[in-house]
């Protein structure tokens, strides 16, 4: 009876065969991804000496997980609001973070990928019941220049309550809310409980030492936030294939999940 089994020099052969097609393939993705640029603009927060801060390590992975299905690398500059809504307009690149609640003129929107709680950060000493933006009457409202906070706010902007405006160094407008320059600091973040929020901040104090605050500094994050709002991608229609690009990853890691564990990985066991 004859051996009808490959040959074992033909059996590796093939295996390496296979392995070298594998090797080729991951290095063409690899060349290509790396090929294919993107500029993506997103807010700037400086500290108080004026130098950039780092992405937080939850947008670093979201920008990962985007790279990776869009098989691109971000190009990313990091400018103030005004700014990044000017050069989104000239089609200069793809805006980040952007709210799904404010009107945005001649650009196009994403689906929304990511839930933005705006909360009310306040003295301990100074706490007060919010319901709504009645509460916020006759108090000074410390917010970051060029933000957005929903429709209902901007129309009783310095009506029933005065803003304060600020560069997004959450640290400086921390302390002018704790010297009483201000009565209530706007905070957008997308932790979706208060305590989680005020962790974050104690957090950032301890981190940034010229701060001038200390990590016991008491201020407290009220259990209700001003509102939520929904983030998106932005571009002119110059950039419009590449938003329908967005929406497919957005909506494919979504459902299996891949979107959320990005933002809120699993805690790992103790």
């Amino acid at each position: 009876m004859s051996d009808s089994s490959p040959h074992p020099e033909a059996q590796l052969r093939r295996k390496l065969l296979r392995c070298g097609l594998a090797v080729a393939g991951s290095l063409a993705a690899a060349q290509l991804m790396a090929q294919t640029r993107l500029t993506l603009y997103i807010r700037e927060n400086r500290n108080e000496a004026g130098q950039m801060l780092p992405l937080r390590e939850e947008i670093r992975r979201l920008l990962d997980l985007f790279e990776q299905r869009l098989a691109l690398q971000f190009e990313i500059e990091r400018y103030p609001y005004t700014r990044l809504y000017e050069k989104t307009r000239n089609h200069e690149g793809i805006a980040f973070g952007v709210s799904a609640g404010r009107s945005h003129p001649n650009l196009i929107l994403s689906e929304p990928f990511l839930s933005n709680q705006v909360w009310l950060v306040v003295r301990s000493d100074a706490v007060f019941p919010f319901r709504g933006i009645e509460d916020l009457r006759g108090k000074t409202v410390g917010v970051v220049r060029g933000s957005g906070y929903g429709d209902e706010f901007e129309v009783q902007r310095n009506k029933l309550f005065k803003v304060e405006e600020d560069v997004s160094s959450h640290t400086a407008r921390l302390r002018k809310l704790i010297n009483h320059r201000m009565d209530v600091m706007l905070f957008g973040d997308f932790h979706t409980r208060a305590e989680e929020v005020s962790q974050f901040l104690h957090q950032m104090i301890a981190a940034e030492k010229s701060s001038g605050l200390s990590p016991g500094e008491d201020f407290v994050v009220l259990d209700k936030p001003l509102l939520i709002d929904e983030l998106c991608f932005a571009a002119s229609p110059k950039y419009e294939d590449w938003i329908h690009r967005i929406n497919t990853v957005i909506q494919t890691t979504r459902r299996n999940g891949e979107l959320n564990r990005a933002i809120f990985p699993p805690r790992k066991a103790n």
